[in-house]
């Protein structure tokens, strides 16, 4: 009987200690990222762009994709926004990512001529494996007194020190300071790619021009509704 209760213990302690170790380990890779995510932009959301066709690069080894890209031609690719009409150009878009982190996925993001001239990311992350890389960031556009908050996602693949395939989707997420009639309604949004299939890397301080094709005001979140 006392072996009985000796095993008992020692298989006891046994079970303690793991279950301390798996506490003192903490979250892992992947439950980070994936928490950061959802945070920037609400599962159903994140559902509902891939529904128009984003193909979003999951994993915890992305490249490195530091630097300022210039997104030129820029054409409208799909849309749940009433009225809109895929194929239609947007103007030339430049995006900067910096301050890539390989321990908590955080990257920060700024851009001009996405949501509005100028655009920087509340909150941001980064996922993706071998060349292949998504971004995800959250802005918020203000409009007068009213505001709303738009989740930015960038997809493609790093290839030297270009960004190849990218396409850029963004999507109202909180419209609740919107007003009624100012931004695209909740929940709906446009997706967006780069026509040549190539985003060079340029110098950060470039100027994005409308390339004729449309006016500088043109943006993938123009979210006046017309």
């Amino acid at each position: 009987m006392k072996r009985i209760l000796t095993f008992s213990f020692l298989i006891s302690v046994v079970l303690f200690s793991c279950s301390k170790d798996e506490k003192a380990k903490g979250p892992s890779n992947e439950e980070i990222l994936t928490k950061k995510i959802a945070d920037i932009i609400p599962q159903k959301y994140l559902d509902t762009l891939k529904l128009l066709g984003l193909n979003v690069h999951e994993g915890v080894n992305p490249p490195n994709v530091e630097g300022t890209y210039k997104i030129a031609p820029h054409k409208l690719d799909s849309s749940n926004v009433p009225g809109d009409r895929p194929g239609s150009y947007f103007s030339d878009a430049l995006v900067t990512f910096s301050e890539q982190s390989t321990t908590d996925y955080s990257i920060k993001l700024t851009g001009k001529n996405f949501l509005s001239y100028a655009d920087t990311s509340i909150a941001t992350a980064i996922s993706g494996s071998g060349n292949n890389f998504t971004v995800y960031g959250k802005v918020k556009a203000v409009n007068g007194t009213y505001s709303a908050v738009f989740a930015l996602v960038f997809t493609g693949t790093k290839e030297g020190n270009d960004l190849k395939n990218v396409r850029v989707a963004i999507i109202n997420i909180d419209n609740s300071r919107g007003g009624s009639g100012i931004f695209i309604q909740e929940g709906t949004g446009r997706i967006g790619f780069d026509e040549d299939g190539t985003s060079p890397k340029v110098a950060e301080k470039s100027a994005p021009e409308s390339g004729g094709r449309s006016a500088l005001t043109n943006t993938l979140g123009h979210f006046l509704q017309q």
